[in-house]
């Protein structure tokens, strides 16, 4: 359960939190008020922390609870999902409210990282265990656990104080799990629920008739993109036929089609809110022709068969769009078998089972590029080299050393400016040698009561992380 739900925000805090959406979704305090690199050690930051903050169990939140924390996240069998970053980081209390972390090099992402990292009670965990944090997590965020029915329902209560909140917007939460989508939107129009996630598009045309439904519209922090295999010789291995491959197909056409209109083509797998993105990169357009005539050049005019695999999707349009990409490369020649990969539970999970068994994909395959910490280097862990000690990079199932050479220098780039440069230079980069077919920006739609809420301030619209005024 730890670290897996989208109420978990509601729950625990960060040391450093996100702004609201509609200022720029930027890094902002959290349970750390301020946090720098040391001028003269690169490799440590040292963050100031928010006094007098308590965990639900009136347990003090300081900078002990923040060492023990990352100790936490160090060891292998909780298998937490920040292990692979900071599992070489050594932490120090230098006082009560001031702590260092050091990593191995100059670690640029460390802010953005912990971002990420729950921030859960020392005494507690220690007299009860780890896995008290499945059962009864107790954290320092705005609600408290009351219960939770597995695959139905998790009950929060306002924790009675909180930093960010003057007033609680509920005394109490509960969030049910509708996975339906009719149903959800069914709940949401008969007033049985306040907030659902995940309103189709092209129902929400109709659903603002209602007077008393209202949508946000919230970033999405993912690109869907198609990972184009090097792994085995063949003609996925010439630039020529990558950049076919991208000109083939009608982006625009799909996103109309498929998710009303409202997504953006992507030229890159960055989200535009991210740290590296760069505005001036321009998506591959559509043209059936120049595909057509890249393929004969690259010594392919009649084309040839290759594969899509697909892990498992929840949202049955990416099947769709999948059938569609595949009809766009057929009529270039491109003949392409879609190969469902249902037993992973996700794009990612698919990928890494593949580079962990010294194996790849054969052809084309569906994955989705995260930009959780809103940073470039989020998506470029994809393009990194394998590692296969931290189970990490690798996921683009390509070698070029000097792709792998400038993203390691990114990741140690303490100067900012330089570092913005160099992110983006490096998705051109990959972008001109056609390394993937990144497809559109998502967004996530979310229905409120307009009756009982004023406005939704979403935070990340990854999880169920928000802020509301009530009505």
């Amino acid at each position: 359960m730890e670290h897996k739900n989208y109420w978990y925000g509601l729950l625990t805090d960060t040391l450093v939190d996100l702004s609201r959406e509609e200022v720029g979704m930027k890094l902002a305090p959290g349970l750390a008020l301020s946090w720098k690199a040391l001028e003269n050690d690169p490799k440590t930051w040292e963050f100031k922390l928010r006094q007098g903050v308590k965990f639900h169990n009136g347990e003090d939140f300081d900078a002990d609870t923040v060492v023990f924390n990352m100790e936490r996240n160090q060891k292998p069998e909780l298998k937490l999902n920040l292990m692979i970053y900071l599992k070489e980081v050594t932490a120090k209390a230098v006082d009560k409210y001031t702590v260092r972390l050091t990593w191995p090099e100059p670690y640029p992402l460390a802010p953005a990282r912990l971002q990420q990292l729950a921030i859960v009670p020392r005494k507690y965990i220690q007299e009860k265990g780890d896995e008290i944090m499945n059962t009864a997590p107790i954290g320092t965020g705005p609600y408290k656990f009351v219960k939770w029915a597995k695959d139905e329902y998790v009950e929060m209560a306002w924790a009675g104080s909180h930093w960010r909140l003057k007033t609680p917007p509920a005394k109490t939460i509960i969030q049910t799990v509708v996975p339906d989508i009719s149903a959800r939107v069914a709940v949401l129009k008969t007033e049985a629920a306040d907030i659902i996630w995940g309103v189709p598009e092209d129902q929400v045309a109709e659903l603002t008739k209602d007077p008393i439904v209202g949508i946000y519209n919230a970033t999405g922090v993912s690109v869907p993109t198609f990972g184009i295999s090097q792994m085995k010789e063949g003609p996925l291995r010439d630039k020529r036929v990558r950049l076919a491959l991208n000109l083939a197909i009608d982006r625009e056409k799909i996103v109309n089609t498929l998710f009303g209109g409202t997504y953006k083509v992507a030229a890159e797998t960055v989200i535009p809110v991210a740290f590296g993105y760069d505005p001036t990169l321009k998506p591959y357009p559509y043209d059936h022709n120049k595909a057509k005539a890249l393929l004969a050049e690259a010594g392919y005019p009649n084309g040839f068969e290759t594969v899509i695999d697909m892990g498992k999707v929840s949202d049955s349009r990416y099947k769709e769009s999948t059938q569609a990409i595949a009809e766009y490369l057929r009529q270039i020649g491109v003949k392409t078998t879609i190969r469902p990969q249902e037993a992973h539970p996700s794009w990612g999970d698919w990928g890494r089972d593949q580079r962990a068994a010294n194996k790849g994909p054969e052809g084309i395959y569906l994955m989705g590029y995260c930009d959780c910490t809103l940073d470039a280097s989020d998506t470029l862990v994809y393009y990194s080299k394998w590692d296969p000690k931290a189970g990490s990079g690798g996921l683009s199932y390509i070698e070029d050393d000097k792709l792998f050479k400038m993203i390691d220098e990114s990741n140690v780039t303490t100067n900012v400016e330089k570092r913005e440069k160099l992110l983006q230079q490096i998705m051109n980069y990959i972008h001109e040698q056609a390394y993937g077919i990144p497809l559109w920006h998502i967004s996530h739609l979310w229905g409120y009561n307009k009756k009982k809420i004023k406005t939704l301030h979403c935070r990340s619209s990854n999880g169920f992380t928000w802020d509301l005024e009530v009505a």
